[in-house]
This record gives structure tokens, C-alpha cells and sequence, in this order.
């Protein structure tokens, strides 16, 4: 797993962070011969790692600068097997071939997962800080009975020397939802 300092970022654009990475990776259960959509790339940190574990990774997102600092970010690493797209989810993934998505994103999510869900893909994992965006997207899948979903709630906590030893300084709780296709 790359380091956060490792990236190449930009004031305002987000990244997921270095161990949230890592489980969510773990989430996707990537194998080389995937073909994954990142939903709301931010700063390529979800691009990256889906790309040096995948067949392809199609990054997405509606900022500018997202796109630009995910394109330097796609270069620094030397990642070639990605195409980056600059739109609105939604409309992108609809004439998109995949077979797994990640979504760092919640904008429009109900349209995204219409259309996930519609394409059959295998797995599914969105990353949540609000949790009314949790509630939403647990809620959603209540009726689709073509796929079992998780949820975990991650804090990340970072150690400080102080003058009488160490204290634990925690990032915010992130949501980590995997939906994955039932085999029938």
C-alpha cells in the first residue's frame, strides 16, 4: 500500500486515506483480470492501488481538479492501465464494461446504484463519512435481494509524542459498504 505522502495532492481534493485503502481494497477482492469504475476519484488515491491490482480501472469524477490531480497521480506511479473521465457518474457508467465499482462519492448515488445494480456487478464498495449517506445506501439494498451487504465503521487513530508519552489522535469514522452479487 502507497503512503498518503507518496501522492501527488492538491488543497480541496480528497484522497482516501492510506489504511482505509487498504480495507477497501481488501473489499473489492480484486483479481488481475477485473475491470473496476472508481466513482468520484478525488485525488486518484482508489486509482492507483485498483490499477496495480486489476486489468483496468475507468476513474471518474466531475472536478477539474480531481481530474488533474489524478492524472499526476496516474503518471507518478506510471499507471497504464487506466482511462481517466471527466463527468458526472451517472451518466458515464452507463455504456462503461465492468465487472466491480468503488464509489468515494454519494452525489447522485441512488442513479449509481440503479445502474450498478442493473449491470449486475460483482462487488460493490462505497466509502461513507455522513451517515444518513450509510443509511441511504443500506436502505436501498434492502429490496435487492441479489446481493449481501456490510457494512463497517473504521477510525483510524494516529499516534503524538506529548511530554508524558503518546496520545492516540483519530481521523473521522469512515463507512465501508460491500455489496456483493449472490452467485445463483
Amino acid at each position: 500500500m502507497l503512503r498518503d505522502e507518496d501522492f501527488f495532492r492538491i488543497e480541496g481534493v480528497p484522497i482516501t486515506k492510506e489504511e482505509i485503502r487498504a480495507i477497501s481494497i481488501g473489499k473489492l477482492q480484486l483479481k488481475p483480470t477485473d475491470v473496476v469504475v472508481d466513482i468520484g476519484c478525488g485525488s486518484g488515491g482508489m486509482t492507483v492501488e485498483i490499477a496495480r491490482r486489476c486489468k483496468f480501472v475507468y476513474a471518474i469524477d466531475y472536478s477539474e481538479n480531481a481530474i488533474v490531480t489524478t492524472r499526476k497521480n496516474l503518471e507518478l506511479f506510471n499507471i497504464k492501465n487506466c482511462k481517466l473521465i471527466k463527468g458526472k457518474g451517472e451518466e458515464v457508467i452507463q455504456s462503461l464494461k465492468f465487472n466491480k465499482a468503488f464509489v468515494g462519492g454519494t452525489k447522485n448515488i441512488y442513479k449509481i446504484l440503479d445502474i450498478l445494480t442493473h449491470k449486475n456487478t460483482e462487488s460493490i464498495v462505497i466509502n461513507t463519512i455522513v451517515l444518513e449517506n450509510t443509511a441511504k445506501i443500506l436502505n436501498y439494498f434492502e429490496n435487492i435481494d441479489r446481493y449481501n451487504v456490510e457494512v463497517v465503521n473504521v477510525v483510524v487513530s494516529y499516534g503524538k509524542k506529548i511530554n508524558n508519552g503518546h496520545m492516540m489522535l483519530s481521523k473521522n469514522p469512515i463507512n465501508i459498504i460491500t455489496c456483493r452479487l449472490i452467485d445463483r
